[in-house]
């Protein structure tokens, strides 16, 4: 622990740098959060912790359960970013409190706990900061890991370090797994208890609003429609290429855009337009021009789902590059075919065995995901047919949550 907090030390004026760019535009949140101060005392019977965006929705069947359990129990959850926090109050409004988890410096860490009132932490995935961990055990809370999962390239990196590693794993009182080959690997770098309970992911139920909503109306008249979810930079160009290619055999053909950080809506936009005409954004297209459109860009948060539900395909960003991909298992859930690209290691067991039920396609490259595109778009039988394997395989996987929240009542 020792050479973490010297290295913590070193690296404090640029990660200051990034608290301070991160809180640009955002009036709730601000550096002195960052460092602990100005939050206000919470009791609450639970406390997740959710590190962005993508836990908070990772968490989102979590909490339900545990609301219905516990109904009139109160719900801590905490983020580190700002798109985290609007996430929070977007999945579940007012039924939660949200508060700024500090930079993971000891004396930030313990300015925030002595507000904090809770028996229990959950941290959502390898969110796994050592300060945090030591302090929540000296103050006497249960510490919990879900949905847990850890690669070999990160099991090498944490293995080098084995002392500190050993020490760092044996904090949780439980760390939940996704696989055995993750729990395998908890074990070897020392951790106390681990149980394999699967991916909560695949415990999301599609909110029915999504259904009622139903955006698939305003596209009724459009031969075929996609999604590219969560794009990086590096994949937008490309991939608006592909769909210039999909235009000239399909001219109603829509592509639904949603890059995955929101300061590149922008620049999505602008990208978009240079290659089409009819390039629209979801905070000012009227719905019922959509059909018009060429381009659809997403700028907005927490309408993934929705979507998700207007597409016939969808393709999962963050896997044409070295990002390790995103979730695939949200439109699976909705019976979509789902396409990504080669990098998929931050799911790679679930992508695999989503290619193997049938039910998704792996692409090299832009080209190939072009390629895929139209042989879909000619074919509804083959849309039909491998949604539906998409949603079998996503129905197989359920039961994680459960497993968790009968093992912590236990």
């Amino acid at each position: 622990m020792l050479i973490y907090r010297i290295l913590i030390g070193l690296i404090s004026p640029f990660i200051l740098l990034k608290l301070f760019k991160l809180g640009r535009g955002y009036p709730d949140y601000s550096v002195i959060k960052a460092l602990g101060f100005n939050q206000a005392p919470v009791q609450a019977d639970i406390w997740i912790h959710c590190a962005s965006v993508g836990e908070v929705l990772a968490a989102r069947p979590l909490v339900k359960s545990w609301r219905e359990r516990h109904p009139s129990a109160k719900v801590l959850i905490t983020t580190m970013t700002p798109t985290g926090a609007e996430q929070v109050t977007a999945s579940f409004g007012e039924a939660v409190i949200h508060r700024y988890i500090p930079v993971d410096w000891g004396c930030s860490v313990k300015r925030f706990l002595k507000g904090i009132d809770c028996p229990r932490l959950l941290i959502i995935e390898t969110e796994l900061w050592p300060n945090l961990l030591k302090q929540v055990k000296k103050k006497g809370m249960a510490l919990y890991v879900v949905n847990a999962r850890l690669s070999d390239r990160s099991f090498k990196k944490y293995a080098k370090f084995a002392r500190f590693s050993k020490e760092l794993m044996s904090l949780p009182d439980c760390i939940y797994a996704h696989h055995n080959a993750d729990a395998k690997r908890f074990e070897a770098l020392g951790a106390k208890e681990v149980l394999v309970t699967g991916n909560i992911k695949f415990d999301l139920k599609v909110n029915p609003q999504v259904i009622h909503d139903n955006w698939q109306q305003y596209f009724v008249n459009n031969e075929f429609v996609w999604i590219a979810a969560s794009t990086h930079e590096g994949e937008d160009i490309p991939l608006l290429d592909e769909h210039l290619v999909l235009k000239a055999q399909h001219p109603n053909a829509v592509l639904i855009i949603v890059p995955r950080h929101p300061q590149r809506f922008e620049q999505v936009y602008q990208q978009a337009s240079a290659k089409f005409e009819n390039v629209g954004l979801r905070s000012e297209a009227p719905m019922e021009d959509w059909h018009k459109l060429d381009v659809l860009v997403g700028d907005s948060m927490g309408e993934m789902m929705n979507y998700f539900q207007a597409s016939d395909l969808a393709f999962v960003g963050g896997s044409l590059i070295e990002r390790g991909g995103h979730n695939p298992i949200e439109p699976a859930l909705l019976s979509k075919p789902v396409l990504v690209g080669n990098h998929t290691f931050n799911f790679q067991e679930i992508t695999e065995n989503l290619v193997l039920s049938g039910g998704g396609l792996r692409c090299k490259n832009a080209e190939l995901v072009g390629n895929l595109l139209l042989a879909f778009a000619k074919d509804k039988a083959l849309v039909a047919e491998t949604g539906a394997a998409a949603y079998e395989y996503a129905l197989s996987n359920q039961g994680a949550v459960e497993r968790v929240l009968d093992s912590i009542r236990s």
